[in-house]
């Protein structure tokens, strides 16, 4: 395993960390799947075990994953190693009621829920877990630098959301960035490249860390589904891969073979891709089970080549 700094922080990380949304397991909110399906707690546990063995020092969670099963599963299976471990943790998806919730009193009460829920005094990295820029205020951000200066977290970051516009999503990452966070999480992989590309130069100019969520495209960058391909409804993605949506990408997705030419799968290939930008400084994938994390973390310190990078380029630019 590699390891890189987070931004300016100082916080050493894996280049390769455990995205811990899929142990949190199916969940709903309003009836609508907000999970993902098929996790068992056994192996979840015993995912992140597996992972800290491997190298693996940098874990993302959000108290909105599996509603608090994933912070609990994640505490868990690092409960010999919390104290070595860095955690991320998210905020502003409401527990108690639908939609998000910034204000300062449920920030300080969520912090405290998921201090609890980890069986940690502090954590390492608190994002605010997908505000809308109108809600990107110099207050809120206030409230962030006097959670760090009392000490529960180390630093604190903004996790964007994927919208439909692509220059909303770059507005509302200039503005964290301008507002003070050390990190920013987003979306980025081969099949969803201009976001990251317009925020990367900025990120790496203002010392701000990359966190690069979703690089397996949900699951479609490890080869394993088609235009076929029908997600249970007590999956996330049934909401996200439509009929028509599930086809195009499939398409998509089929032009990429020759990415095994150089790597052992598909999966390594999209890491290796994202892990050649230089603003990024530790990728999340999903995994629930300890084979997909001893897959994963295979494509640690090797880039793709120039040439590929190339041919990627040319398709999706």
């Amino acid at each position: 395993m590699e390891y890189r700094t987070l931004g300016s922080t100082g916080i050493e990380v894996s280049e390769i960390g455990l995205g811990c949304w899929p142990i949190g397991g199916a969940s709903f909110r309003g009836g609508s799947p907000t999970g993902w399906a098929g996790a068992d707690i056994l192996a979840s546990v015993e995912t992140v075990r597996r992972a800290w063995d491997l190298g693996v020092t940098f874990y993302d969670t959000a108290d909105a994953y599996g509603r608090g099963k994933s912070e609990v599963l994640v505490g868990m299976g690092l409960y010999e190693h919390k104290a070595a471990a860095v955690i991320n943790t998210k905020v502003g998806n409401s527990l108690a009621a639908p939609g998000q919730d910034f204000s300062e009193p449920y920030i300080r009460g969520a912090l405290d829920a998921s201090l609890t829920r980890l069986e940690r005094d502090y954590v390492d990295l608190y994002q605010l877990h997908g505000p809308p820029l109108e809600l990107m205020t110099d207050e809120l951000f206030g409230l962030m630098d006097a959670l760090k200066a009392s000490g529960k977290i180390r630093t604190w970051g903004v996790s964007i959301n994927p919208v439909e516009s692509s220059d909303r999503v770059v507005e509302e990452g200039m503005r964290a960035m301008e507002g003070g966070a050390t990190s920013i999480q987003l979306v980025y992989n081969i099949l969803q490249q201009k976001e990251g590309d317009a925020l990367f130069p900025s990120a790496l100019e203002k010392r701000v860390g990359i966190i690069v969520r979703v690089p397996l495209a949900s699951g479609w960058l490890t080869g394993k589904y088609n235009a076929e391909t029908v997600f249970s409804r007590d999956d996330l993605r049934s909401l996200r891969f439509p009929p028509e949506k599930v086809k195009q990408t499939a398409e998509m997705v089929a032009q990429l073979d020759f990415l095994l030419e150089e790597a052992d799968s598909l999966a390594g290939a999209a890491l290796r891709f994202v892990l050649a930008q230089p603003a990024v400084s530790t990728v999340i994938p999903g995994a629930r089970t300890p084979a997909q994390v001893a897959e994963n973390v295979k494509a640690s310190g090797k880039p793709l080549s120039e040439e590929a990078m190339h041919r990627v380029r040319a398709l999706f630019e």
